[in-house]
């Protein structure tokens, strides 16, 4: 029988192997072929040889870092105790919520870009990558169903109706089964987790919405929480002092919008490993574990694609990695 400590142990040793930022300095200085070589002597061993015959540069990395972020989920899953599998889960539900937004917006576009390209390799979606491309965004909507969920999203779906509205009843449905799953455990510091990733996540919503002049009402509409604690960035008169409220609200801080997300992410990544230490035999652990993981890939995958564009510096890329 898996417990806690063990699977707390498991996923200890893997926090262990993630990147400092000392290893991040050293991958700044690297090209991209070199920063294969490097994620080769490592952890991505495993994913760079499998691909190595197929893919090159940073689609290399690419494929390498979604196929180890997938097989790091998977083997969490099996040292898992039983109560932690629902909301391991869930959180792995989220890279399904990404793949069908982005899939819908896929079927949109001239779908020039290849559909194995933007999706994660993670989930229970299954969709083969023909079946993408052969049906219908209509037919795509229509399968959408998690049978290992306890909520039903397809009835969630049938609300909506333009895909615009689909993907925000997509995001509604996922809170909601995030924010049962919490409710129902006994871990305050992963209920704490929750809370913080919503407000965190409407706040950006917010300022978004607020910078392209959408109104108060419809901004609501599409948040996933009610929170008063969100009042001062809805009331502000303007984009800049709806930034400055989130800044109170976040501790986080910008020149402009993208950067205030960017230190926002930091923040959130920032509170979400110091889960790791107020309970340290328990659920957040684990998913303090997977922030990070998550995060990580990320970074190399943000740092491959700079090299190889070669539009960035090293400062730039820099700025944009989130270290905690």
């Amino acid at each position: 029988m898996k417990d806690y400590p063990y699977m707390y142990a498991r996923t200890s040793a893997k926090k262990a192997k993630l990147y400092t930022e000392r290893d991040y300095d050293k991958l700044l200085k690297m090209d991209v072929n070199e920063i294969s070589r490097k994620l080769e002597e490592g952890e991505y061993s495993k994913e760079i040889n499998k691909f190595g015959s197929e893919f090159k540069g940073a689609d290399l990395i690419e494929r390498s870092l979604n196929r180890n972020l997938a097989n790091t989920l998977e083997h969490l899953l099996k040292i898992s105790s039983e109560d932690a599998k629902p909301i391991i889960k869930a959180y792995i539900r989220r890279f399904d919520i990404i793949n069908y937004k982005r899939i819908i917006r896929w079927k949109q576009t001239d779908q020039s870009e290849e559909i194995e390209h933007i999706l994660y390799p993670i989930g229970t979606m299954g969709l083969s990558f023909e079946k993408i491309r052969e049906a219908s965004l209509e037919e795509i909507i229509d399968r959408i169903e998690f049978k290992d969920s306890d909520l039903d999203y397809r009835s969630k779906i049938r609300e909506c109706e333009t895909p615009e509205e689909i993907e925000k009843c997509l995001d509604q449905a996922y809170t909601q089964e995030i924010r049962d799953i919490a409710s129902s455990t006994k871990s305050k510091e992963f209920q704490s987790f929750v809370e913080t990733e919503q407000l965190y996540q409407d706040i950006e919503i917010a300022l978004r919405l607020k910078k392209y002049g959408v109104s108060r009402e419809e901004i609501t509409e599409r948040l996933a929480s009610d929170s008063e604690v969100l009042n001062p960035v809805l009331d502000a008169e303007d984009t800049e002092s709806a930034i400055e409220e989130a800044e109170r609200i976040t501790d986080a801080s910008g020149e402009n919008l993208e950067e205030l997300e960017h230190s926002m992410e930091q923040k959130r990544l920032e509170r979400a490993l110091a889960t790791l230490h107020r309970e340290p035999l328990g659920l957040s652990s684990v998913i303090g574990y997977l922030v990070a993981k998550t995060i990580e890939i990320e970074n190399l995958r943000m740092i491959a694609r700079a090299k190889e564009t070669g539009i960035q510096n090293q400062d730039t890329i820099r700025e944009n990695l989130v270290i905690a």
